[in-house]
């Protein structure tokens, strides 16, 4: 980036500005995986989001813990569609494995 006396007097559009400040790979997988995070209640629901007591994500593994034994499982069956589910939250493949303790 310039300098604040070197930087140029014209004008450019702020779409432009905003990829070049999110062009950083490190960066969009941030953003993405805050999105994946935030994107829990909206995927399984509000009822199951109430007895989660803890979700994180590390090296792409979605951890969740629950309060309940028989939601656990039910999730389990729906895994895949899970994942899938919170990468398009994502807006990019952030999810690897989901994790339900």
């Amino acid at each position: 980036m310039k300098k604040y006396n070197e930087r140029s007097q014209s004008t450019r559009r702020l779409s432009d500005i905003l990829a070049e400040i999110t062009g950083d790979p490190a960066l969009n997988r941030g953003i993405g995986e805050s999105r994946a995070l935030k994107a829990w209640e909206e995927v399984v629901g509000t009822s199951v989001a109430r007895i989660t007591t803890k979700v994180y994500l590390s090296h792409g593994v979605y951890y969740v813990n629950l309060n309940s034994s028989i939601i656990r499982s039910e999730l389990m069956m729906h895994k895949d569609k899970i994942i899938e589910d919170l990468n398009r939250a994502a807006g990019s493949k952030i999810v690897r494995d989901l994790v339900l303790r």
